[in-house]
């Protein structure tokens, strides 16, 4: 099948960590790590000419916790660009487009990388980012 008759109308452009901050302390508290995690995301900015580019950031704050001493605490924001075609989407779609599709895209980035840097910093196990509800983070930050 011919890859331009089924490409979507919303594509990943690329992404970049936007930043990175990992703090890990040493602790003489035994046991299982309780992990707090929190989640963000803000659109940056749409631009419109041929096609439409859209800027998000997906934040990820992490806090570890072993008997109320923490272990680790990591904040990361991982950017990602997307684009839309301006003949099929109108600006609001292409918006909810970069709310879902380009959150979901960049929770995936986000969790690979956090499993990936968390493994090569000594943190054992490495941080696995748990499943998001999307849909239910978008109606709570429109709320």
């Amino acid at each position: 099948m011919n890859s331009n008759e089924v490409l979507a109308d919303f594509q990943f452009l690329g992404s970049r960590v936007g930043g990175m901050q990992l703090e890990t302390r040493r602790i003489n508290a035994r046991g299982q790590a309780e992990l707090f995690f929190d989640f963000d995301y803000k659109v940056s900015e749409i631009e419109e000419d041929s096609c439409f580019r859209g800027s998000l950031s997906f934040i990820v704050q992490v806090k570890a916790k072993v008997k109320n001493r923490i272990l680790y605490k990591i904040n990361l924001e991982m950017e990602g660009i997307f684009a839309g075609s301006t003949e099929k989407l109108s600006r609001e779609k292409f918006k909810q487009m970069l709310e879902i599709n380009g959150l979901i895209t960049l929770l995936h980035i986000s969790r690979a990388y956090l499993i990936s840097v968390t493994a090569q910093s000594g943190i054992q196990p490495p941080l696995r980012i748990p499943m998001v509800n999307v849909l239910k983070m978008r109606e709570n930050k429109n709320k």
